[in-house]
């Protein structure tokens, strides 16, 4: 039982904090496991004894598990302690600080600058000089000084060195009284020296020197210096003769132009300039840190709660002061001075518009009216409850609990401790939960000009997913994102949950595996809606947009073949492809207008841009009115998705013609077969150049719904993360008359068919649905799977035993009842049995219970079959049997209260009596 408690601590170690301290006694461990708390208590100390395990001896005594305490916090250097703060004021003494987790924007867009700052620091013997550049107030003084604490921080500087700081620009007026400060000075070095002095250098000998405003030293001046950056020599203003020599680490600042500020010689030794960005640069999630930062710390000062307008957060984040820091830095201190002289007498002041200080008219005009100023809720800063701040309403509330699920939920699939169907039906729930929250009990005034701007924009981001994609437009939907970005307010969430970063890009890995086409749409959605709002994508966003996509049941992207017109002139392609789309009243072509001086490069590049933002693996046609298809098609063979077809033609006339083919869903193979028999053209059908992926495909003779379905089972039965493995539904009529011919056989390395009726394609292992569910042809499919990659044969027979079964196929249905329906079907398959006089398979009755149990489903959804051009006369020809079918189903239409149209008892009729 020794284990059992082992284990249990572990688990509960993980999430130990100074809130939970109860659940580590040996009383509360006792009653979990279900032991006597002298049999615990015993074995607790024992492994104390061992080393394995912390006792801290307060009352009660609580005991951790040595070895995650030591991986969540830090490692203890005893196993037992008097007291819990003994324990932390240890860790505290041990745990390195991460300087740059405080500087707001360390994970974004000072990323880049963060990690050259740490090369240079980092560089063996005394680091690399650093150049810090960036407009006035930009923060590079607070920057300098976090370079230190990080040398510090890395045991590079002794404990004692100091941080010296010189602004230059004071001295600009007397270069040789700044010279003499930098390198000190001899007695009579000039008119006052009547003593020898040191400089700067040598007080900052073995710490930090930071020069601000750098370019004002003379060109003397930076000889002086750059001569010191390489021998670490230099001497005293007075006497060249005396060698000093002194290890300082160099950090420069300029508000200037690198080249024109200094000499070429002194520019050849900055190996790093790091490019600091303004206040208006940085992404407004950045901006509104940092003004939290200083109305916190206003807050801690002035010893009060301070309430914000939205007012005055818009003028702030607004406001058109060269994205200077320093500047909104002193409106915020100046304001909440202001607020605090007319309410010292109460807890909480109110900084408004009237406290914003003199000066501030022009700004105030030009941002009052800004289309987002009544976007912004009041905001509240308590300096004894800060992380509160971010959620300081009940909407931004449920934001972030529903964000931070994201992660938690996620980690649980990782554990093992839940399923990924688990995960992703309570994720699709919670994100539910939250638009109809945000779009039923809170109020928005739709005359709020943000939110009739935000809804205009994603209803025009709509029509464009619905034109390119299939993505069809829907008010609700419209709605429930205009409101989720409303009250999100651009703020990133979860880059205050501790784990987002390593886990995300596992995350998005997971939704692009498991969740089919919707993250690529989500992206699509968001990166347009983006481009129409001029704001940034965050990840986060992308992963609520797919879990809501996802509960829409999008089956996937219509993903038809694309075409693109590149002609030369200014609207040449533009026109020819307007036409052809008004007039085959379908989107079918996009168009890039070339200057006559266009070059391969600039057309590659543009085609890339396109197959990037657009699924073009069922293929893309490339018209081109001039240009050499060899070059093109060596450019782009090896960075292309699927099969392209390049024409070194262009014409009306040819553009209606491909958009015809396309309105009749010829694949791109027959495209190129057909295209104007009757007139030489240059023309080349190029295939991506590498190693096909290997593929299973599935089909159904009733449609692709099945087949989907069937994809879905094999994904999970596999759970397959392998990128060498496609699994993709096709067309079996298309199969079954094309053979190899059609596309995925062009794409992909085909090594099994999974479907209900066999297309017949030689060389090609089939296997039928009805042979998996009754388990005779399951070892056929794995030694298939084993020839072609490593797999866990004997869990993957439990799961496709497990997963195959006729129940949990039509699980998938969500409106009806399983049991209930497959009763109903069984009795009116029965009946046609019955009332025909035949005797079907057991293949047709399985393919019968799958079609017409998602049939009743299909129509409860009201979604219509696909159409049949001669259903009338096939009707008129079939009359009886159709009568007897429609009687067979009639007790399913009086059940359900639905009518089984002549289009659906086709369909059943074609299984009944196929071959």
């Amino acid at each position: 039982m020794g284990i059992d408690i082992s284990r249990y601590l572990k688990e509960i170690t993980k999430e130990f904090n100074k809130e939970n301290l109860k659940q580590f006694s040996a009383n509360s461990i006792a009653e979990i496991v279900e032991l006597s708390r002298s049999t615990v208590s015993s074995y607790l100390n024992k492994e104390c004894k061992r080393g394995t395990i912390i006792k801290i001896k307060e009352y009660p005594v609580i005991f951790l598990d040595k070895e995650t305490f030591s991986n969540v916090h830090f490692t203890p250097m005893h196993n037992e302690y008097d007291t819990f703060d003994e324990l932390w004021q240890e860790g505290s003494k041990i745990k390195k600080v991460d300087t740059w987790s405080k500087v707001i924007g360390s994970k974004g867009s000072l990323k880049e600058q963060i990690e050259q700052i740490k090369t240079a620091v980092l560089y063996p013997e005394n680091g690399l000089p650093i150049m810090l550049l960036g407009s006035s107030g930009s923060g590079k003084t607070y920057l300098a000084k976090c370079i230190y604490d990080y040398c510090f921080g890395e045991k590079l500087i002794d404990p004692k060195a100091k941080f010296i700081s010189l602004n230059c620009a004071q001295y600009y007026h007397n270069p040789e009284l700044l010279s003499s400060l930098l390198f000190g000075y001899t007695k009579g070095a000039f008119t006052g020296a009547d003593r020898d002095k040191i400089g700067l250098l040598e007080s900052a000998d073995g710490g930090v020197l930071f020069l601000d405003e750098v370019h004002r030293l003379t060109e003397e001046g930076q000889e002086k210096l750059f001569t010191f950056m390489d021998s670490r020599e230099y001497s005293p203003i007075g006497d060249n003769s005396i060698k000093k020599e002194a290890k300082v680490r160099l950090i420069f600042a300029t508000t200037e132009s690198i080249q024109s500020a200094f000499l070429p010689t002194f520019i050849r030794r900055l190996p790093v300039i790091v490019n600091i960005p303004s206040f208006a640069e940085r992404p407004q999630q950045e901006r509104i840190h940092l003004i939290d930062s200083f109305f916190l710390k206003e807050s801690e000062i002035l010893q009060r709660t301070i309430q914000v307008t939205k007012q005055v957060m818009s003028f702030l984040l607004f406001s058109n002061y060269e994205g200077n820091v320093g500047k909104i830095k002193n409106i915020v201190k100046y304001s909440c001075g202001s607020s605090y002289t007319k309410m010292k007498d109460q807890k909480v002041i109110k900084v408004r518009i009237t406290d914003l200080p003199v000066g501030s008219e022009e700004q105030l005009k030009e941002n009052l009216y800004h289309q987002i100023s009544n976007r912004y809720q009041d905001r509240v800063y308590d300096y004894m409850h800060p992380e509160l701040l971010d959620i300081n309403n009940s909407e931004q509330k449920n934001i972030k609990k529903t964000y931070f699920q994201f992660v938690d939920g996620f980690k649980q699939v990782e554990a093992g401790t839940v399923t990924f169907e688990h995960y992703i039906n309570e994720m699709m729930n919670n994100v539910n939960l939250l638009v109809d929250e945000l779009m039923f009990n809170v109020e928005v005034n739709n005359n709020q000009s943000f939110f009739s701007v935000l809804t205009f924009n994603i209803k025009s981001t709509f029509k464009y997913m619905e034109e390119n994609f299939g993505l069809e437009q829907d008010g609700n939907k419209i709605l429930s994102i205009a409101h989720l970005l409303y009250f999100k307010e651009e703020q990133e969430i979860l880059i205050n949950h501790p784990e987002w970063y390593s886990i995300r890009p596992r995350l998005t890995a997971f939704i692009q595996n498991h969740m089919g086409n919707v993250l690529w749409l989500a992206k699509r959605m968001l990166a347009h809606l983006s481009e129409r709002l001029d704001s940034q994508v965050l990840d986060e966003d992308l992963i609520f947009i797919s879990f809501y996509l996802n509960s829409m049941n999008i089956q996937g992207v219509k993903n038809e073949i694309k075409s693109i017109v590149l002609a030369h002139g200014y609207s040449t392609a533009s026109s020819m492809a307007n036409v052809a789309n008004r007039m085959l009243k379908k989107n079918f072509f996009q168009a890039i207008d070339m200057p006559i001086d266009t070059t391969i490069d600039y057309i590659e590049g543009k085609v890339l841009d396109f197959i990037d933002n657009n699924s073009t693996e069922n293929g893309l046609i490339l018209l081109v009115d001039m240009g050499s298809l060899f070059d093109l098609r060596i450019r782009l063979e090896k960075k292309i998705k699927g099969p392209l077809l390049l024409i070194d033609f262009v014409s009306t006339p040819l553009v209606l013609e491909i958009g015809s083919m396309l309105l009749q869903h010829k694949n791109i193979i027959e495209i190129n077969e057909e295209i104007i028999k009757n007139v030489k053209i240059n023309k080349q059908l190029v295939y991506p150049v590498e190693k096909k992926k290997k593929c299973i495909l599935t089909c159904c003779y009733t449609g692709m719904g099945s087949a989907i379905q069937i994809q879905d089972i094999l994904q999970k039965s596999l759970k397959q993360e392998d990128s060498s493995l496609a699994i993709t539904p096709y067309d079996y009529h298309k199969l079954q008359q094309n053979k190899q011919k059609e596309l995925p056989f062009q794409i992909y390395d085909v090594v099994a068919i999974i479907g209900t009726v066999d297309p017949k394609i030689e060389s090609v292992p089939y296997i039928g649905l009805d042979h998996l569910i009754g388990g005779e042809d399951v070892e056929a499919f794995i030694n298939i799977l084993k020839s072609n990659f490593k797999i866990d044969e004997e869990q993957l027979k439990k799961d496709l035993i497990f997963n195959f079964s006729i129940k949990k196929i039509i699980e998938k249905l969500t409106i009806l009842d399983v049991n209930k329906v497959l009763n109903f079907v069984q009795d009116a398959v029965d009946k046609v049995e019955e009332k025909l006089g035949i005797k079907l398979s057991n293949n047709k009755r399985f393919l019968l219970y799958l079609h017409c149990s998602c049939m009743v489903e299909r129509i409860l959804r009201k979604e219509d079959a696909d159409m049949q051009e001669d259903i009338e006369e096939f009707v008129q020809r079939e009359k009886r049997k159709i009568e007897i079918i429609g009687y067979a189903f009639s007790e399913i239409e009086k059940e359900y209260t639905i009518k089984i149209s002549d289009l659906e008892l086709r369909l059943i009729f074609d299984i009944v009596f196929s071959d």
